[in-house]
């Protein structure tokens, strides 16, 4: 079963066409992840699922079509969108980052509780925790725009190059958390990254957009196994 499908989609911006009849799904609490070169479209994909760019096509969440909902209200029902560059807000604390992302609840001891699971799970944000984001390094804020993200309790987490920047201790660190989220609480992911050895490890599935329009699909094991994949992506 799906709970993310893309349908045909098209969007660019204004008269400028970006993605072309794009089409792929993210299974039930599955790892999908979406490779491409810098312009192919990965990040347009993702602000076309969560609301942020116009597009033509069908993007569905559990089936219950998205078309002509605004970012806030796909984020209540189920999508937290990752965006690159962190996206946390500096000026607030690291444990006022991790509330804002429960915003759409209101069990007030069950939030108390997954931040306390947030520290957990990023040992580094409990140390940080009365610090202002802004004030954090690169790592770090990449830990806690994960957190808050999961802070919504997703149905489909989009991550955009949660690697871009990060030391490879970092990486490890952030991807072994991502696996861990995935494996006991069953939240489904896409994921665009240019590590796409790292993510072709963790991911289900794999998809590879070239100037707009997917030219690859399969499992993750299948195209790392590609000749192609392996020469443009994997260093070989």
């Amino acid at each position: 079963m799906n709970v993310l499908e893309i349908k045909g989609v098209s969007a660019g911006y204004g008269r400028i066409p970006v993605l072309h009849d794009v089409s792929l799904a993210v299974g039930e609490k599955s790892i999908a992840v979406l490779l491409g070169a810098n312009g192919a479209g990965k990040t347009t994909t993702l602000r076309a699922v969560s609301g942020m760019v116009k597009y033509t096509g069908q993007i569905l969440l559990d089936g219950k079509d998205l078309k002509g909902l605004g970012p806030d209200r796909i984020a209540r029902l189920g999508i937290a969108h990752g965006v690159q560059g962190r996206g946390t807000f500096s000026d607030l604390t690291v444990e006022d980052n991790l509330a804002v992302g429960a915003f759409r609840r209101r069990d007030k001891a069950e939030i108390a509780a997954d931040i306390e699971q947030m520290y957990a799970l990023f040992p580094r944000l409990r140390e940080r925790r009365k610090q202002k984001a802004g004030s954090l390094s690169g790592g770090e804020q990449q830990m806690l725009a994960v957190g808050r993200a999961l802070m919504l309790k997703p149905r489909v987490m989009l991550l955009d190059e949660p690697s871009l920047g990060l030391a490879p201790v970092i990486i490890d660190d952030l991807y072994e958390a991502l696996q861990r989220v995935n494996r006991s609480q069953g939240i489904a992911m896409l994921i665009v990254e240019q590590n796409a050895n790292l993510a072709l490890e963790i991911a289900n599935d794999a998809y590879v957009l070239e100037t707009g329009s997917m030219v690859l699909s399969g499992t993750a094991r299948d195209v790392s196994e590609n000749d192609g994949v392996r020469a443009a992506y994997l260093g070989d």
